[in-house]
């Protein structure tokens, strides 16, 4: 599957850029695994952004623009887009 992940206010910061794509395996993924993929990838992010495993609670993700998680527990499917923006962004 492949998903498109935006990151506004500090997310943005802590990544350095505003959009990247990810292609998984499967047909569907929890936003959890996703998160800390995105994690893994950018430390800035895990550093800033994360509290041990789970997303910090000054987080918010928005999935296709219709559904906010702040426990991660969502499900993404192939063409969806999450926006991970920081509550003082706009969340």
């Amino acid at each position: 599957m492949k998903i498109t992940i935006e990151y506004y206010g500090i997310p943005r910061q802590r990544v350095g850029i505003a959009r990247e794509f990810y292609e998984f395996d499967g047909e569907e993924m929890g936003i959890h695994d996703i998160i800390r993929t995105v994690a893994k990838k950018h430390p800035a992010f895990e550093k800033h952004c994360m509290d041990g495993d789970i997303l910090n609670k000054h987080m918010v993700v928005n999935l296709n623009g219709n559904q906010f998680f702040q426990s991660e527990d969502g499900l993404a499917r192939d063409g969806d887009a999450l926006l991970i923006l920081s509550m003082d962004a706009g969340g």
